[in-house]
């Protein structure tokens, strides 16, 4: 179970194949049930033939610490750049999914030397546009600023969870299958959850407020234009966790962008299917740094 010292805590990560590095910013906002390792995306046997593929486990998440002081998000890229240098790489490309797009995107801009390529799948340029949501989010931060994480935990009972429910879409299930999947996942979760020491959940808990603290206030809409080093977007414009996302425009008079856009794909999925993976591979092949 290998892992590395970085910037104050402990970082799990995997590898797998060999050749130019591929490091991948998984999704979810930290706490319980999150993180790379122990849970080997498919796609990783088919592009380890290709690149050395690095799966790390983000502070607060998985099998890396869960540190008690502030995130940011120049920390998490700053983390995957001490990442790589433990592991004797100068340079990388970095696919961030979800919740790790933000990070990866700010790799790109913060570390530039260090970037190879971007892929940018299954995100948005910003956390959420709904000021409701972000304004109850910042009210549970300020819970647990001012009181800590038992105060900001106990005050799910009244204010319930707040965030992205990266878990289950906000569409109806459009067949009897896919709500069955739901229902399970859910059951899943619960279950796990229901194993885990209160004092645990607590914590972790924390830890998942103050990876959202790191992304409440990121924008990169108007700094797209600064990356310099290849980029790939990949989309599904039936996303229902970060919905009607112009990526097209955002992306528009920089030629280094490329933009998939995969039509009514929910949330997770554009770059799961058979042509969305090839669409990632090819373009990291493509621009894989010769020798």
């Amino acid at each position: 179970m290998p892992t590395a010292a970085i910037n104050g805590t402990e970082i799990y990560y995997e590898t797998h194949g060999s050749g130019f590095p591929l490091v991948f910013a998984h999704g979810g906002f930290g706490g319980l049930g999150t993180g790379a390792g122990g849970n080997v995306p498919a796609w990783v046997e088919r592009f380890s033939e290709h690149l050395q593929v690095i799966l790390p486990d983000r502070r607060s998440s998985g099998r890396s610490g869960f540190p008690d002081v502030p995130h940011t998000m120049s920390l998490f890229a700053s983390d995957i750049r001490e990442l790589l240098r433990h592991l004797g790489h100068d340079r990388a490309f970095v696919w961030g999914t979800s919740a790790g797009g933000p990070i990866a995107t700010t790799f790109g801009l913060e570390h530039p030397d260090a970037a190879a390529g971007l892929v940018i799948a299954e995100t948005a340029p910003w956390l959420s546009q709904d000021p409701d949501l972000l304004g109850r989010l910042r009210g549970r931060i300020e819970v647990l600023t001012t009181s800590g994480a038992q105060a900001a935990y106990d005050a799910r009972r009244e204010g319930g969870t707040v965030g992205l429910n990266l878990f289950a879409a906000t569409r109806p299930a459009e067949t009897e299958e896919e709500q069955r999947a739901r229902d399970q996942r859910r059951a899943a979760i619960q279950g796990q959850l229901a194993q885990v020491p209160r004092e645990e959940r607590v914590a972790k808990y924390g830890a998942e407020l103050r990876t959202y603290a790191a992304h409440l206030d990121f924008d990169a809409t108007s700094r797209f234009a600064e990356l310099k080093m290849p980029v790939l977007i990949v989309y599904g414009t039936g996303d229902t966790v970060y919905p009607d996302v112009p990526w097209a425009t955002l992306a528009e008079g920089n030629p280094n962008i490329e933009v998939r856009l995969f039509e009514g794909l929910e949330h997770g999925a554009a770059s799961n299917t058979p042509e969305g993976e090839a669409a990632i591979l090819d373009f990291l092949r493509r621009h894989t740094p010769a020798g």
